[in-house]
């Protein structure tokens, strides 16, 4: 009986949503105070609706209700209960109700921190973000439901959670990344709004500036943790992968950063404003086709979610909805009454151009390496092909360059124009000075150096010192200047340090595969590797082969462990890494094939710099996040 109230719940959120996108436009535009309503008592209402739907399912997954579907195809009776609650959004329908609650998360919020003092503009605001909810509820509805009931309840204990996602990072990864995608619907409404209404470009773009800076910052906090989750779990060693699904979720954030960047000089100068709403709009509209391509069936991906052509469909009509008609708004709307100030190429303004153009052209280029095989495939009737690494790398590599070396320099240009370039030689010489420091450090730890490292350590000094460095034409005490701008200093400090991390992980890494009994040892870089013995372990729903591997460089002696595990419901693989962790390197091992007897296979790794990556990323996470925290409450 519980599952049916969350069913009915569910189906009074869709109505009042439905209600919440059409009340308040017809209000506004017929004239009529009945039509009116309170949209912020609304706002708390319906993420109570959804919340209470989404309790009841994390409530149907912890009492083992497999008269669910959902809860059947996703949990079993042995699942420990921490991961009963990832599995409320371990596949695609409970997925989707997560998502509609960030939706009704981010949209209470905006109704209760905004700055606009116009009713009728942040009515419209708050009308669009339902039409948005709605659509998704009706998806969700329809196509998705979570509490459809298997009649009779079949006498089994449930087929259980992936267990590839029986992880620690998968509880948190999927819920920081859907704030990420669904907080991008803010900054479109708003966009749509400010079309509708003719707001003025500074007072739209400073009411959506720290909406994108926060969605930004949950997006950048998903895809890392994912890139964790992947490093440790997946076996493989990497942290990116150029699957489809992590390309999915890095095409919105690159157009994110994009919009953000966009918003400063258009709140700051009123330029931009047209652009800035094209990133809004574009910014959203990734943000959906990343859910169709996940939820279509047409990717192969290690944690696509569904495998349903017509889900895809529906999916691909809201998208068409909301953009066709976003962009409907934007063909007819008339630009001409706006001013532009003028600036010169040597001007703050043109740097954010350049950035956002840099940006924009790398995101499109991604999106088309991982459709690409989608087209070809439909085109050639079948013939497949796949867009590997190395072209996403070639990509890659000359936007980073020009990204970073604009970023070195870009926070002190001037408004309008830049008379002065004193900065620049003391930057150069400091950069420099820093690049030989990292070298010579390098050498020291690994007693080598490459040369295809140079130019990415060069262009993390660069960024690094252009973040710390104080522009002397202003009379500010040093640190008074770094607290003054204490969120951008760590957000762009991490992208220093996350550069630093790939370059050094990228070139100074070095794997093996090795053939090992039961103490036989092997050298391996700086380490003599021991392979100790093995032994089975049973978990809660799986048994395991674990292999006691001992790692020594000479004075310190480390025991990790790493396993094959096989999941009893479901009879599936996972390999657990084993780790051992350094301040300059991991030590990764993976256990692989019993070949004969006790004789095991095994891929050793180490990984120099590469947890600096994630670091760079928490910091520029970090960054955005007090950098939009500071927007709303200085608004």
């Amino acid at each position: 009986m519980i599952p049916e109230i969350g069913h009915i719940i569910l189906i009074s959120h869709l109505v009042l949503s439905f209600m919440g996108g059409i009340l308040p436009l017809a209000a506004i535009y017929s004239k009529n105070d009945f039509l009116s309503i309170p949209t912020k008592k609304l706002s708390v209402f319906l993420f109570f609706l959804i919340l209470v739907p989404f309790l009841v399912l994390i409530y149907s997954f912890l009492i083992d209700d497999f008269s669910v579907a959902y809860v059947s195809q996703n949990s079993n009776i042995n699942l420990p209960n921490y991961y009963k609650l990832a599995a409320t959004w371990g596949a695609h329908e409970g997925s989707l109700l997560l998502w509609i609650l960030a939706m009704n998360g981010w949209l209470i919020a905006y109704m209760f921190f905004n700055n606009s003092k116009d009713k009728d503009y942040i009515s419209t605001v708050f009308s669009i973000s339902c039409q948005v909810i709605f659509a998704f509820s009706l998806f969700t509805l329809f196509t998705s439901n979570p509490f459809e009931r298997i009649l009779p309840i079949p006498p089994l204990s449930g087929a259980d959670l992936n267990p590839s996602l029986q992880d620690i990072a998968f509880t948190v990864h999927p819920p920081l990344l859907y704030f990420g995608y669904s907080g991008l619907m803010i900054p479109f409404a708003i966009s749509v709004a400010a079309m509708l209404f003719s707001k003025d470009t500074k007072e739209w773009a400073s009411n959506s500036r720290p909406w994108t800076l926060m969605s930004c910052s949950f997006l950048t906090l998903g895809i890392a943790l994912g890139s964790w989750w992947a490093y440790y779990e997946l076996g493989w060693g990497g942290w990116w992968f150029w699957d489809p699904v992590e390309n999915a979720a890095f095409i919105p954030w690159l157009l994110s950063v994009a919009l953000f960047h966009s918003l400063i000089a258009s709140e700051n100068r009123g330029v931009y404003g047209k652009w800035s709403i094209l990133l809004s709009i574009f910014a959203f509209a990734t943000s959906l086709l990343g859910t169709f391509l996940v939820r279509s069936g047409i990717l192969t991906s290690v944690h696509a979610f569904a495998l349903d052509p017509e889900r895809g469909l529906f999916i691909l009509g809201i998208l068409a909805f909301f953009i066709i008609g976003s962009l409907f708004i934007y063909s007819i709307k008339d630009f001409e009454n706006e001013t532009t100030p003028s600036y010169e190429l040597t001007s703050k303004e043109f740097g954010f151009l350049l950035n956002n153009l840099l940006l924009v052209v790398l995101a499109v280029s991604i999106l088309f390496g991982t459709i690409f095989p989608l087209i070809y495939e439909a085109i050639t009737d079948g013939k497949q092909i796949s867009v590997g690494a190395p072209y996403f790398e070639v990509i890659l590599f000359p936007f980073a360059l020009a990204l970073g070396l604009l970023q070195g320099f870009a926070l002190y240009l001037s408004w309008g124009t830049s008379s002065s370039f004193k900065f620049l030689p003391r930057l150069l010489i400091e950069s420099v000075s820093i690049f030989v420091l990292i070298l010579i450090i390098l050498f020291i730890l690994f007693d080598n150096l490459h040369l295809t490292s140079f130019a990415t350590i060069f262009l993390s000094s660069w960024i690094l010192m252009g973040t710390l460095q104080i522009n002397k034409n202003k009379n500010l005490n040093y640190w008074r200047f770094l607290r003054k701008r204490a969120a951008v200093t760590f957000a762009h400090s991490g992208m220093a340090i996350l550069t630093l991390g790939v370059a050094v992980v990228s070139s100074y890494s070095i794997e093996k595969e090795i053939i090992l009994a039961p103490d036989d040892s092997v050298e391996f870089g700086n380490q003599t590797i021991l392979f100790k013995n093995t032994e089975d372990i049973m978990g809660p729903n799986y048994f395991s082969k674990s292999a006691t591997m001992s790692f020594s460089d000479g004075s310190n002696i480390s025991d990790v462990l790493t396993e094959k595990r096989t999941y009893s419901p479901s009879g599936q693989l996972t390999t657990e890494a084993g780790i051992k962790t350094e301040i300059f390197q991991d030590l990764y091992i993976s256990m692989g094939d019993n070949l004969e007897a006790d004789i095991w296979s095994f891929k050793v790794q180490i990984k120099p710099f590469i947890r600096w990556i994630w670091l760079g990323a928490l910091m520029i996470a970090i960054g955005s996040l007090l950098a939009g925290i500071k927007r709303v409450r200085k608004t």
